[in-house]
């Protein structure tokens, strides 16, 4: 079961990461591409609803990890509270209105930055 879990969370972690920095690359040309946003809103739902489960899937198969590991050694905790706040972070650039591009811009990095040492600590302890 817990091998389970793992590939999960792997999985969940990558495909978040992943949309996060593919979109973070095309969103910015996507806007100069597509002046009535038409395709570019649409690629953002999707997106948003690919990261969003993704992320989803990374943190419940990680709360599993946490309650089934009997490594007192291991930093899931710490791990699955960094994902917490980056999904906060999220939510914030997702949800609230009219922040700055350098707000946003700094968020971004913070969240990838935060996506980056929660895949280490996942895979560092697997």
């Amino acid at each position: 079961m817990i091998n389970i879990l793992n590939f999960s969370h792997i999985l969940g972690l990558a495909i978040w990461l992943g949309s996060m920095v593919t979109w973070a690359m095309f969103a910015p040309k996507l806007s100069t591409l597509d002046p009535t946003k038409n395709t570019t809103n649409t690629l953002r739902e999707i997106f948003t609803k690919l990261s969003w489960s993704s992320f989803g899937l990374a943190l419940i198969s990680g709360i599993g990890i946490l309650i089934l590991s009997e490594e007192s050694s291991s930093n899931w905790a710490l791990s699955l509270g960094l994902l917490v706040l980056a999904g906060l972070i999220i939510f914030l650039h997702s949800y609230v209105p009219n922040l700055s591009s350098a707000i946003k811009g700094m968020i971004n990095g913070a969240m990838l930055l935060l996506g980056l040492i929660v895949l280490y600590l996942s895979i560092s302890y697997i």
